[in-house]
């Protein structure tokens, strides 16, 4: 279908796109012409929640909407409580009626700055958002999201941390078919570390048919059921300097999770083990280089602190699991600000027919067999 380029991606959502839309002929599609009728049908959806939010936001009887949309008024009334972004989140409710973001995204910066005590503190997380946010997938929004929220209240952040703590607990729930789900929410520190020992568990099991999901709940059950033998864990804490010597109470970073507590970061730097690493002018992990094609247990190291522990493909949120040569050796040398971490599966996708470049500032564009263009930049701490 002609209409359907890459060009009118970027289009915002009108009366034109949704006559566009109700005209397609979805199984004819083109591959790339799919993907942007995905696009636009999202543009589209995206408006018509902004509107949902802004009439709920202007309305103070809500039976006749519950009635009117068969919806429980209940659940209308939470929908209620959350068009309050239209007013709180003024700038990325914007972009939501642009159809620049979903309203999950815009949900989950809601759900995080609403323990903020003040609307200023909230405009100033909104206003290091705005940029961002359309690159963003709700995983990586959130993780932004809760990291300015503790740099924008320390304090605050601190004592909702201390009265999450207590709310500690073990659940466990049936399931059906003999299963049954066993959560424990814990501090970030402590569950890091178990599902670490997990993932080392895993690692010694002998080859099988098993998948690695069933190997970690096999190996979960042994560290309560069976004699296993001990094991250490690293943890990665980025802490400030500031934070450490007492001038501020900027969060520390847990490798894989995000900001936790000053106090308790610096709780852990008197434990362990430190290594300095150094940061340049925009706080991104910088150094470390070998002659030889695998880098060093030192230099993967600095490669996934340099990552944020998380694979760096466009919209990823999964661990590293292995490094890539971005420019390839021997051509490309092999040093930390050369190497990006990747999951298997991202790492194996960047050889079939995609094209990676990395620029000087750390920053990769990823450039698809269908021609889109993707950036991602360098884990900022």
């Amino acid at each position: 279908m002609k209409e359907l380029t890459l060009d009118i991606e970027n289009k915002e959502p009108c009366g034109a796109l949704f006559d566009l839309l109700a005209r397609v002929d979805i199984p004819g599609l083109s591959d790339q012409e799919k993907v942007t009728a995905y696009i636009l049908a999202g543009k589209i959806a995206a408006f018509g929640h902004a509107i949902q939010l802004e009439v709920l936001h202007h309305v103070d009887d809500l039976t006749e909407l519950a009635m009117a949309g068969h919806e429980p008024e209940r659940a209308l009334g939470q929908r209620k409580e959350f068009s309050r972004v239209v007013e709180t989140l003024p700038r990325l409710f914007a972009q939501l009626r642009r159809g620049e973001i979903d309203q999950r995204r815009l949900e989950v910066v809601d759900e995080r700055v609403g323990h903020l005590p003040d609307q200023a503190l909230i405009t100033q997380v909104e206003d290091s958002l705005v940029e961002v946010a359309p690159g963003l997938n709700r995983s990586q929004l959130a993780r932004q999201t809760t990291k300015l929220v503790a740099l924008a209240d320390p304090d605050g952040h601190d004592q909702r941390c201390h009265k999450a703590k207590l709310e500690r607990r073990v659940e466990f729930t049936p399931l059906p078919d003999g299963m049954a789900q066993l959560k424990a929410i814990l501090p970030a520190v402590d569950a890091r570390m178990a599902y670490d020992l997990l993932n080392a568990d895993v690692t010694d099991l002998p080859k099988d048919d098993r998948t690695t999901d069933q190997k970690r709940a096999d190996a979960f059950l042994d560290r309560f059921l069976a004699n296993t033998k001990d094991r250490q864990v690293q943890v990665h804490v980025t802490i400030p300097i500031e934070t450490l010597i007492g001038l501020t109470k900027e969060p520390g970073l847990l490798d894989g999770y995000g900001p936790i507590p000053a106090e308790l970061a610096c709780e852990l730097a008197m434990q362990g083990p430190w290594r300095g690493i150094l940061l340049d002018q925009y706080r991104h992990a910088i150094a470390m280089s070998t002659a030889k094609y695998r880098p060093t247990a030192p230099m993967r190291e600095m490669v996934k602190v340099h990552d944020g522990g998380l694979c760096t493909a466009p919209g990823c949120t999964s661990p590293i699991r292995e490094l890539d040569h971005v420019i390839p050796w021997p051509k490309g040398k092999t040093k930390a600000t050369q190497l990006k971490g990747l999951c298997s599966w991202h790492h194996h996708r960047k050889h079939d027919n995609y094209t990676v470049t990395l620029d000087s500032d750390g920053t990769t564009t990823w450039t698809t067999p269908q021609g889109r263009v993707h950036t991602t930049r360098p884990h900022q701490y």
